[in-house]
């Protein structure tokens, strides 16, 4: 009876120890903090793409889009955010904490559609 038991166990401790590795390791599980944290940054990415898109509309709208784009074109990589920034097309209230990532995604989305 001990004997069957011992096994009863060491089965059941094995099982969990197995399914704990495999699940964590293969099956992407995560904690509950680090769950959040790719939620998080996840609907972030998602904000951003968003008003990255709506800044695009915006900037093609511009009764200057010809001007501004040959200016967008000139512009040094490093500085299209800025250039957004400054033409007020990447400008939303609630996003100052994403304003430069915005900035030049929206940049480079437009770049990307010229022929």
């Amino acid at each position: 009876m001990i004997k069957s038991l011992e096994s009863f166990f060491l089965g059941l401790l094995l099982g969990v120890f197995f399914t704990i590795v495999i699940g964590f390791g293969f099956y992407n599980w995560s904690t509950f903090e680090k769950g959040n944290a790719k939620l998080e940054k996840e609907s972030d990415r998602a904000v951003i793409n968003s008003l990255a898109a709506v800044c695009v509309e915006r900037f093609k709208s511009d009764p200057r889009y010809s001007a501004n784009l040959s200016r967008l074109k000139a512009v040094d990589k490093f500085s299209l955010g800025d250039f957004m920034e400054i033409g007020g097309w990447s400008k939303f209230s609630t996003s100052e904490h994403f304003e430069l990532e915005i900035s030049n995604l929206c940049a480079k989305i437009i770049l990307s559609q010229i022929p």
